[in-house]
């Protein structure tokens, strides 16, 4: 299959040249895009900035049967877990805000246990120098 220029690229990324002859087959388990195949580059990263980003469509549509077939069973499968993911954000917000207001609770419950200390040991205090001013006349 006779390649234009367009389809090289010249990677920064160990300088090498990438084509469709270097190039690994991938296929693509996305949504939209299932069943898809498409070249990369064998040192594509797409956690890395820096490497190599060759990249081209090999087929214009879902290859084989297999993809076409299994196409609407991932979908659904993707549908149900993205109703599991919001459905589990949903109880994590829920669980973030019931937490928030118990450790306020537990701070209010501090403060006031503290201000009942200090009340008492004022109120010990007062009582010893009450004690010292019947005994001593």
């Amino acid at each position: 299959m006779p390649m234009s220029k367009t389809s090289n690229y010249l990677s920064s990324y160990g300088g090498h040249f990438c084509d469709v002859d270097n190039c690994i087959i991938r296929t693509f388990l996305k949504l939209h895009t299932f069943g898809k195949r498409f070249y990369t580059c064998r040192y594509s990263s797409p956690d890395d900035d820096r490497a190599c980003k060759f990249f081209k469509w090999l087929d214009t549509s879902i290859c084989c049967a297999r993809g076409t077939t299994t196409r609407p069973i991932v979908i659904a499968k993707f549908k149900r877990l993205e109703h599991a993911v919001k459905v589990a954000n949903k109880e994590l917000k829920q669980a973030h805000v019931l937490t928030n207001a118990a450790l306020e609770r537990e701070r209010v419950a501090k403060r006031k246990a503290e201000k009942t200390k200090a009340a008492r040991m004022k109120s010990e205090e007062k009582a010893k120098k009450l004690t010292i001013a019947l005994i001593v006349p």
